[in-house]
C-alpha cells in the first residue's frame, strides 16, 4: 500500500479462484482522496502484489515475491521489471530514498537488497535482519520491520551501511511508514498500530489482536495524518485519521 497524497494505492491478492491455470489475478487498485473515487481494476495482471512506493512518474511494486515492477503512475501500464537475483528469495516490501534507489526486503533470507540502475546489491543480512519485512525511506534513513515473531526496528544509514535496532521483540511487525514528522506508524500483523518516535519512543494507537482479524502492510500519507490499514483474512481496509499533540 502506498500513498503520495493525492492517490492511495492498494495491492490485491486476487480471488485465488484456479491459481494453478490463472496466475495472474492480483491487481492494484487506487483511491482518490480529494473525491473519493475508487477504481478497483486501475492496474491488472499481477500475481500477488505485495509492497508498493511511488516517486515521480512511476509506482513500484513486488509481485509474487519474485521480482520488482515499475508501472506508469498515472496509466497503470508496465514500464519496466527487474526479476530477482538468484536465490530461494521471497521479496516481501521496497521504499525508494532520495538518489531514486530502491531498497528491498527479503523475508525468507533476511536480507536486505538494493536495486539501482537496474543492478542488485545484496547490502545487509544477519540474524537481525530475519523474516524483513517492511521498509521505508524516512528523513535521510532506511527504516526496517522484522515479523516472523522477530518485532525488530532496524534504522540503516544508506551512505554507511550502519545499522541502529531501535527495540526488538515487539510481535511480527509487517508494515512501516512515515508519520511525516520524522517518526513512524507501524503495523503488528495480530492485530496493533503503532506509532514511534525518537521523542516518545513506542506508543499503541489501537489494538484489537483478540478479534483475530489481522493486520498487514500499512500506508499512509506524507504527512501521516491519513493511515490505511489492511485486513488480509478479511478482505477489508480501515482508515484512520491521525491527531498529533502539535495540531492542538
Amino acid at each position: 500500500m502506498s500513498s503520495d497524497g493525492r492517490w492511495v494505492y492498494f495491492g490485491n491478492q486476487g480471488p485465488g479462484d484456479q491459481p494453478e491455470t490463472n496466475p495472474l489475478q492480483g491487481y492494484i487498485a487506487r483511491l482518490d482522496l480529494a473525491t473519493g473515487t475508487f477504481i478497483a481494476g486501475w492496474s491488472t495482471g499481477f500475481e500477488g502484489p505485495l509492497g508498493l512506493t511511488s516517486q515521480g512518474e512511476h509506482l513500484f511494486l513486488v509481485d509474487n515475491g519474485t521480482q520488482v515492477i515499475a508501472l506508469d503512475i498515472e496509466t497503470g501500464d508496465v514500464t519496466d521489471n527487474w526479476p530477482a537475483p538468484p536465490g530461494d528469495r521471497v521479496l516481501n516490501d521496497l521504499a525508494i530514498d532520495s538518489e531514486g534507489r530502491l531498497w528491498v526486503s527479503d523475508s525468507r533470507m533476511g536480507q536486505v537488497l538494493r536495486l539501482e540502475d537496474g543492478v542488485w546489491s545484496v547490502l545487509l543480512a544477519g540474524s537481525e535482519f530475519a523474516s524483513a519485512n517492511g521498509i521505508e525511506y524516512v528523513d535521510g534513513w532506511i527504516y526496517v520491520v522484522c515479523s516472523g515473531s522477530v518485532g525488530n526496528l532496524i534504522r540503516i544509514d544508506p551512505d554507511t551501511l550502519e545499522t541502529q535496532i531501535i527495540f526488538t521483540g515487539e510481535g511480527s511487525l509487517d508494515g512501516v511508514v512515515t508519520d511525516g514528522r520524522g517518526g513512524l506508524l507501524l503495523s503488528d500483523i495480530p492485530g496493533r498500530l503503532l506509532h514511534w518516535s525518537q521523542a516518545a519512543g513506542l506508543t499503541v494507537l489501537d489494538d484489537f489482536a483478540d478479534e483475530e482479524i489481522m493486520i498487514n502492510s500499512i500506508g499512509s500519507t506524507p504527512d501521516g495524518r491519513y493511515l490505511f490499514a489492511p485486513h488480509w483474512r478479511e478482505s477489508e481496509i480501515s482508515a484512520y485519521r491521525i491527531h498529533y499533540p502539535d495540531e492542538g
